[in-house]
């Protein structure tokens, strides 16, 4: 069970935990500071007398328990009794077990652009421009050259283009504050998801990351966010190729997928129903144990100079397809297990 004093590591955020009755449970002195309450005060009292109800927070505590995993919002305005003046702060959120949850408090990061509503929908048309126009002039360069490309350049320029009509697509969605906590779920083919992640970093890796693929040809299609889960596959492919690198032997990942039974269904009362089964092995030096329990925090990494936000972003996603995620690591392997239900007849 996650705890205030469990999620200490995320200090100096903060922290508040509330029970199954959406009760205040637990406080750190910095939360006690942002919504002018001590923790004696707070205790057992409903949330809604320390944070007004009209809160997008309780909506967020609702996802977060409905998906069972962590959810982070950005710009969230936050209200009290206690509160000075309106609050506009990154949000955090994990299930502490038995139906209650931890929040983590922090500033935004532009404190400025999110006070202003018009500075908000400015900041998205920027964003937009200014990352947009260069991906289309990389995209059209490709283009023009693979009208005169040899057939062992084809498919690389192929793979530019993929990628920054792809990148184009979150930036569209990033750009309109669409957070990676609100999958657009359509049907697509896993395998040709998963090829087109080993294709690029096959180039990214230029030929020095030999990757095996282990797929059943029986799956069928699956309902997810195809750009989403692309980069959580992809994200975990280049950990695993690097870490493959940094290894004594020659690098080697293995992209295997199955179905699975028997999966426990996030936010479904216990039921139990079928997954599909996507694993990611590397032959690397493997994850410290003290680094495993940490390794999809936020601004957590296993990497010399890593930000700790890809593998968070990864936990953030698989959490809101209602999947689940499995390591298991020692010296020469690691295994990344990403279980994403099936709720769809397979095709006979």
């Amino acid at each position: 069970m996650n705890t205030v004093a469990d999620l200490a590591e995320l200090a100096p955020f903060a922290l508040l935990q509330v029970d199954a009755r959406r009760q205040v449970v637990g406080a750190n002195p910095e939360a006690q500071t942002l919504l002018g309450h001590s923790e004696r005060v707070m205790l057992r009292k409903p949330l809604s007398e320390i944070v007004f109800h009209d809160s997008p927070l309780f909506n967020l505590i609702d996802r977060c328990l409905s998906l069972d995993g962590d959810v982070t919002a950005h710009a969230v305005t936050v209200t009290g009794p206690g509160v000075s003046r309106a609050m506009t702060l990154d949000i955090r959120l994990r299930p502490s077990g038995e139906g209650g949850a931890v929040i983590a408090f922090t500033n935004s990061v532009d404190q400025e652009i999110v006070d202003n509503p018009a500075n908000v929908a400015a900041f998205g048309r920027i964003l937009g421009h200014e990352v947009k126009n260069p991906l289309a002039g990389i995209s059209g360069a490709a283009q023009l050259l693979q009208r005169k490309a040899r057939d062992d350049q084809t498919a690389m320029l192929g793979i530019i283009q993929s990628e920054t009509k792809r990148i184009e697509r979150l930036i569209s969605r990033l750009s309109a504050f669409e957070l990676f906590s609100s999958p657009r779920m359509a049907p697509f083919n896993i395998h040709a998801l998963l090829d087109d992640v080993i294709a690029a970093e096959e180039v990214a890796q230029a030929g020095q990351v030999e990757i095996i693929r282990l797929y059943d040809p029986s799956l069928p299609e699956i309902e997810g966010d195809q750009d989403h889960l692309h980069e959580v596959f992809q994200n975990i492919v280049r950990n695993a190729s690097e870490a493959a690198l940094s290894g004594d032997t020659s690098a080697i990942i293995r992209i295997s997928t199955a179905f699975e039974t028997g999966f426990a269904i996030a936010g479904a009362n216990g039921r139990l129903g079928r997954a599909i089964r996507v694993t990611i092995e590397d032959n690397g030096a493997g994850i410290p144990p003290e680094k495993r329990d940490k390794m999809f925090d936020l601004f957590t990494s296993t990497k010399a100079g890593g930000r700790g936000l890809g593998l968070n972003i990864v936990n953030e996603i698989v959490s809101a397809h209602h999947g689940r995620l499995k390591v298991d690591s020692k010296a020469g392997q690691t295994r990344f297990s990403v279980y994403l239900p099936f709720t769809r007849k397979p095709e006979k």
